[in-house]
């Protein structure tokens, strides 16, 4: 059984990362996958347009904040008891 407290600070690191990488990509100037190559090979993403990798950047900002929140209340038992985490009690 996992504590709650353990789950939830990985969640949190979790969050953390992927709004800093949708922050990174919704301020891109360019693609960052363009004119890669890995063994001879182009990488695959190169040809996708700017405005596509910001709308995948914005989104991730807006999806962290949200997983954040669903982890909170699977930690603190607002959804209910969930087996394999013990939940936080106030």
């Amino acid at each position: 059984m996992t504590d709650g407290r353990v789950f939830l600070a990985i969640g949190t690191l979790i969050s953390i990362g992927v709004f800093a990488n949708g922050l990174r990509f919704a301020h891109k100037t360019s693609n960052p996958w363009s004119g890669k190559h890995i063994l001879g090979m182009s990488v695959k993403g190169s040809d996708v347009p700017l405005d596509r990798i910001r709308r995948i950047g914005r989104l991730q900002m807006i999806i962290a904040p949200i997983f954040f929140l669903f982890l909170c209340a699977l930690c603190f038992g607002l959804l209910g008891p969930v087996q394999g985490i013990q939940t936080i009690q106030f």
